[in-house]
């Protein structure tokens, strides 16, 4: 008997689970498909829980978030941005970074709601707008992955009810000044939409970039829910600890929602975040995975261009390259992907997980792998595919 309901019928399952797991318990396999970061977390931060458990915080906590933690998230905001967000009210501790995204877009739109988001984008937000009720609409990149700003003037309608922003960029790295994504936030300013800025990979730009937060910029701050999470912060992906900032008039209905989704996100995990935010040693650790990641990227971008019929931009941002494999003798990305896998024993994700024009493409996460088998990818890639 079947007793779901025709959601699951209307969207794809997520092809990177099914490499992850087709890759799991073969033998020499490398895989550059899930984007987790391979760095232990910081063994302060480790002990920082064991000391929540020990000391009994195992127990519920408030639905928003722990107090102190959300404290915490708010004053980096202040320090880091000079935006003001409302501990009390403004800020939100979720069970990881999708899960606000999911809850906002749940909040915010009614059935037929039109959702602006980049092709390419992260394979989680197209679902989660279908199941949430809306409807996708595509707005084309540039050549090198930004918004093309005047494509988007022409697909705003009078459904149009969220823009979707990931800078840095989950798939391809790409990373938009302030200028350019002031553009953007005067069309929703204009079109009265609201702003869904993901930014988990704040921490996560090269070459001495700093990261803009959207909600800074003039005009956004009224109209901007930015997701954010600790997985690639502090790499304690398996934690599952993300949060959410807005302005209080925007984030109390979000609290509405979350609070019959979750009791509250996971409460020892709180604590100990809490705590470690205090210390020096965080934004240490924050140095050390920025330099260790421009490195890999530096490795994997300079190999990939050495195989023949490869082109990969050099990307400002995130733990991911997007190379174009349209050159190759294998030319759809999901064709390269399956080969890399048989013939190299390497884990690829096709460029069609993110976006409906993007066949040429392939996303290689060096997040998860050193140096020396970045090395090892490329080496297997020139000679066996």
């Amino acid at each position: 008997m079947n007793f779901h309901s025709d959601k699951l019928s209307k969207i794809e399952p997520s092809g990177i689970r099914e490499l992850f797991s087709k890759a799991q318990g073969i033998p020499d396999a490398i895989s550059l498909g899930i984007g987790a970061p391979d760095i232990h977390a910081p063994k302060e931060l480790k002990e920082a829980l064991k000391t929540a458990v020990d000391e009994n915080f195992n127990s519920y906590d408030q639905t928003p978030g722990n107090p102190g933690l959300r404290s915490a998230i708010a004053r980096k905001y202040k320090n880091e941005y000079g935006v003001e967000y409302s501990e009390s009210d403004g800020v939100i501790v979720t069970c990881g970074g999708a899960q606000l995204l999911y809850t906002a877009l749940q909040t915010y739109l009614k059935a037929g709601d039109e959702v602006l988001l980049q092709d390419p984008c992260f394979l989680t937000y197209p679902r989660q707008v279908v199941l949430a009720g809306g409807k996708n609409v595509w707005i084309p990149s540039t050549s090198n992955f930004k918004i093309d700003v005047e494509k988007l003037k022409g697909l705003i309608t009078e459904k149009s009810r969220v823009i979707i922003l990931n800078f840095p960029s989950n798939p391809t790295g790409a990373v938009m000044t302030k200028s350019e994504l002031k553009a953007i936030v005067d069309l929703a300013v204009d079109n009265n939409l609201i702003i869904l800025s993901d930014e988990v990979y704040e921490y996560y730009t090269f070459d001495d970039q700093k990261h803009i937060h959207v909600g800074a910029i003039d005009g956004a701050y009224e109209r901007t829910i930015t997701a954010n999470s600790f997985s690639k912060t502090y790499a304690v992906p398996g934690w599952r600890m993300g949060y959410g900032v807005a302005t209080s008039d925007l984030m109390k209905p979000i609290y509405g929602y979350h609070g019959f989704v979750v009791a509250n996100a996971t409460t020892p995990t709180q604590i100990a975040i809490a705590k470690y935010m205090q210390m020096e040693e965080s934004k240490e650790f924050q140095k050390f995975i920025r330099e260790e990641f421009q490195n890999r990227r530096d490795a994997i971008v300079k190999g990939l261009n050495s195989i023949e019929g490869v082109k990969c931009e050099k990307p400002s941002g995130s733990f991911y390259c997007y190379p174009d494999i349209s050159g190759t003798k294998y030319p759809d990305g999901e064709e390269y992907s399956n080969k890399a896998f048989d013939l190299a024993k390497v884990v690829l994700v096709p460029g069609t997980e993110f976006g409906p024009t993007q066949s040429n493409y392939i996303r290689a996460s060096f997040g998860s792998v050193s140096v020396k088998q970045i090395e090892e990818v490329i080496e297997r890639l020139r000679t066996k595919l």
